[in-house]
């Protein structure tokens, strides 16, 4: 259990040294400071990142890339301006950009719009043949990548398969992903940006307002976020963790705006003009390291405390009861009456215990919208029909072992050929079932009719925007003597 713990700390940390890194190279080591801080008091890093999805491993890979990106400085930065160094490398860089669309084929968008940037800003000496040699470049590492991840799929599927544009038939042709939520127009402008930079977020835009007006940091990252920003708001379904490749880029606006709050920008002091005023050393205002600082951990550090100690904590806690229960030999089956994927499943489980929770996959086909078939709305539409359903009767398995399944299928002893069920086929009742509070009021009675008790409740969260999943954790254990 925590091996996947370290695996997502160390790409928190590699994250952090990354945006430390990008921010030294565009704007100085005051600055970078800040952005390290930023990242490393922030709840999305403290909350989000820290959870093992593939997007953790897209926004590690996208902020070293950031490191080596050959951003153009601006019009009139000083001589001693960061980015002013040997550090960049587009080749090295598009290698990590290849690995993150890898991982996760979105990754392709925001780099596209990197690559636009890079070209419309080459400098004029030698335009023609710089953006010869970075089309090329391009290229040549596009196409390794593409070798790579067609050999590594075809070792894992022993055919040759084509992820990539199977995502984009899924999701962008069809825009199926609306079958998880459909997201409104501006969601990424008022909802994701929100969420991911919350109390950071005026400094980011007063960052790249002062990046603007002084010309002396970049203000290309702001313009490829703003751009792949937009990218992503053509699709239906959209979630704020589709932008954590971004953190990065805010970050260090924000810590542009941060330092020059309380003092002057390094690299901007070293170029100050003679005319410009000097700072009046008896003026005083509230913004000061103390009290940013201060701000800043109060808005961020409560919040991720209580997201990972607190809120949703039943679904993982109910695994620990769940491992105590195995290791007594008082389980044979588990069910979850639970709207999909509610549960970290067999992650936190590694036993070989046979499980099902509820099938939510969507269809293949736009087509098959209107009739496709899925336990977690039929369930939840009504539960005890669904339950005469989907159990044999009497705790027993059918004496027909082609008896039909409840989706129209056909069994095989109770199971088809592997230890879930299909959706909609009959099974036999597990010995543990687990299902929210909100639905044991409406199937109770029905429980209890088959012989089942509560066995253990555990606290879940204070609240949630799905009433589906409001109240406790709830386990009910089948009777010995009704088995």
């Amino acid at each position: 259990l925590a091996a996947p713990y370290v695996v997502v700390a160390l790409i928190a940390a590699a994250i952090d040294y990354a945006t430390f890194a990008f921010a030294k190279r565009l704007a100085g080591s005051q600055v970078a400071y800040w952005a390290v801080f930023c990242s490393a008091v922030s709840w999305t890093m403290g909350s989000g990142i820290v959870r093992p999805l593939v997007n953790s491993a897209e926004t590690m890979l996208t902020a070293l890339a950031f490191v080596y990106w050959p951003w153009h400085p601006p019009s009139t930065a000083p001589p001693t301006y960061p980015a002013n160094n040997n550090r960049a490398s587009l080749p090295f860089s598009l290698c990590l950009a290849a690995l993150s669309c890898i991982v996760r084929p979105t990754s392709a968008v925001l780099w596209l719009c990197a690559g636009i940037v890079l070209l419309i800003n080459q400098p004029r000496h030698h335009r023609v043949s710089r953006t010869i040699r970075v089309i090329t470049t391009t290229l040549l590492i596009g196409v390794i990548a593409l070798a790579t991840m067609l050999l590594v799929d075809y070792l894992g599927y022993k055919q040759w398969v084509f992820p990539p544009y199977q995502f984009y038939i899924f999701n962008v042709q069809q825009d199926l992903g609306t079958w998880f939520g459909e997201s409104p127009p501006l969601y990424h402008l008022y909802v994701s940006l929100p969420i991911l930079f919350t109390s950071m977020l005026p400094f980011a835009i007063h960052g790249v307002y002062l990046s603007w007006c002084t010309k002396r940091v970049s203000v290309e990252p702001a313009v490829v976020a703003a751009m792949a920003s937009f990218m992503f708001s053509l699709v239906g379904h959209m979630e704020y963790r589709f932008l954590y490749p971004l953190l990065p880029i805010g970050f260090m606006y924000c810590a542009i705006s941060t330092q020059t709050l309380v003092g002057p920008l390094q690299h901007i002091h070293a170029a100050k003009k003679h005319d410009d005023p000097e700072p009046d050393p008896q003026r005083k205002s509230i913004w000061t390291v103390r009290n940013i600082v201060l701000y800043l951990l109060l808005t961020n550090i409560p919040a991720t405390l209580y997201l990972n100690l607190v809120h949703q904590r039943g679904v993982v806690d109910v695994f620990k009861y769940l491992r105590q229960e195995v290791a007594s030999n008082n389980v044979s089956q588990i069910g979850f009456l639970m709207p999909c994927h509610s549960t970290p499943f067999y992650s936190h489980l590694h036993k070989n215990i046979p499980m099902w929770f509820l099938s939510c996959e969507p269809p293949l086909d736009k087509q098959q919208l209107d009739t496709h078939y899925w336990e977690a709305n039929d369930f939840e539409q009504s539960p005890e029909l669904f339950l005469q359903k989907i159990f044999f009767a009497h705790n027993g398995q059918p004496q027909d072992t082609q008896e039909e399944s409840a989706g129209g299928g056909r069994l095989l002893g109770g199971f088809m050929d592997n230890s879930a069920p299909a959706p909609g086929q009959k099974r036999p009742w597990p010995s543990h079932l687990v299902l929210y509070d909100a639905m044991v009021r409406r199937i109770d009675h029905v429980l209890v009719g088959q012989g089942y008790s509560e066995c253990a409740r555990f606290f879940n969260t204070h609240f949630n925007g799905d009433s589906r999943r409001k109240g406790d954790v709830v386990v009910y254990c089948k009777n010995i003597n009704n088995n």
